[in-house]
Formats: C-alpha cells, sequence, structure tokens
C-alpha cells in the first residue's frame, strides 16, 4: 500500500519525535458509519493534516488523495490498484517539510465489515514479506523488510516495514529511508508512512498511528 512520493532532499539527522501512546475510543468512533458519506466524515477526522506532524510541515502536491482503491503488489511486485466493493472510503493526506526535508503520509480506510479490513493487513503484509523490491510507476523501493517495534496500544493488529526510496516517481535517483507502519482498528486501516532519517521515521511514525486511533 505504499504509494509513490516526489523527490525530496536527502535528510539530515534529526531529533527523534516523543512518543506518545494514545489509546482509540474502541467501537464508539464507529457507531452510524455505514454509509459512503459517513466513512468519509470519519476519514477527514482522523487523517493527518501538516500541523499534526509539527513545526515545518506543509501541504505536499497533491494533498488529498482518496478516489483510488488500495494498493498492492502484483506478481512481480509493482503496485497496482485492488478495487474493492467493500471499501467505504479512503483518504490519504501527504505532507512535507522542506529543512530537514521529509515526506510523511497518513491513509484511513474505512470498510464495510472487519473481515475485509483483516484481509488488507494480511495483503500488506504478504507484500512485504515476498517483495525484497517494490516498483510504482517510475519509483522503486528496494532492502524492503518486516520490523518488529513498538506499536501504538489499542490496535486489533498491525504490521509494519521498513526500506529505501532510491528511484521517486519523477524517475530521480534517491537514497531515502522510510518506516510504514499499518495498524486494523475494527473495520479501519490506518497507515504512517514517513520517508526521513531512521532514527526519526520510527517514532514520528509510531506516534502518527498513535494519533490516528486516538481520532476513531
Amino acid at each position: 500500500m505504499l504509494v509513490g512520493v516526489a523527490a525530496v532532499v536527502a535528510v539530515a539527522a534529526a531529533a527523534a519525535v516523543a512518543v506518545v501512546v494514545l489509546r482509540g475510543r474502541g467501537d464508539d468512533g464507529l457507531a452510524g458509519v455505514d454509509t459512503p458519506a459517513e466513512a468519509r466524515k470519519l476519514a477527514a477526522r482522523v487523517a493527518l493534516t501538516p500541523s499534526d506532524w509539527g513545526v515545518g510541515f506543509q501541504p505536499s502536491t497533491p494533498y488529498e488523495t482518496g478516489e483510488e482503491p488500495p494498493s498492492v503488489a502484483d506478481a512481480h511486485c509493482a503496485f497496482v490498484g485492488s478495487p474493492d466493493d467493500d471499501v467505504l472510503a479512503r483518504l490519504e493526506r501527504d505532507s512535507e517539510r522542506r529543512s530537514p526535508g521529509v515526506i510523511a503520509q497518513s491513509a484511513v480506510t474505512v470498510y464495510r465489515n472487519d473481515g475485509s479490513a483483516q484481509a488488507d493487513i494480511a495483503r500488506t503484509r504478504s507484500d512485504t514479506q515476498r517483495c525484497r523490491t517494490e516498483t510504482d510507476g517510475k519509483a522503486r523501493w528496494e532492502d524492503v523488510h518486516e520490523v518488529e517495534m513498538a506499536t501504538p496500544d489499542g490496535l486489533d493488529e498491525v504490521t509494519a516495514e521498513e526500506g529505501r526510496l532510491v528511484v521517486s516517481d519523477t524517475g530521480e535517483s534517491l537514497d531515502q529511508p522510510y518506516t510504514q507502519i499499518t495498524g486494523r482498528k475494527d473495520r479501519i486501516v490506518l497507515q504512517a508512512v514517513v520517508n526521513g532519517a531512521p532514527a526519526e521515521n520510527r517514532s514520528a511514525a509510531v506516534k502518527a498511528l498513535s494519533e490516528m486511533l486516538n481520532r476513531i
């Protein structure tokens, strides 16, 4: 489900972001969320804005996307759309900080039922485990691998991966480490992706997922 991003400047080491583990509000946040319109409102509330990531972040271009279906890796580890009638709504917001350079993504997918959300997590985990190199158009990631890390309390399940973005979606060569954490709460799938310095990626991604979970 990792989405291609535009080229950014290689990131200098940054101070680690403090991790605040927050507990979600559980089933209360899903009461009455049964239509695409209701699901879009929930996704808009949960997905992070630039200011949520910290000082210096601003909207990327594009900033909000959500009409396209969640992406999965095909047999050749190229990301393709995976239409799913069980998706009520999906919203991704991309933010960036130029100095030191970081691109941060938050995505929220609301499904009609828990089973479809569970299948989403399973596909994400499977893609991570079998694809050491992944592509999305011109963008390419290498050294893709599953990682173990402390994750927010309150999620039903979670999977995390790291690797390096080596070619941007414009074809520019890069060497940019990233951390991606994907978590499920009931029938909502949350994802945080941070492209930046290793010391900052993990803490920022965990904090982002915690904040999204707390908004459900």
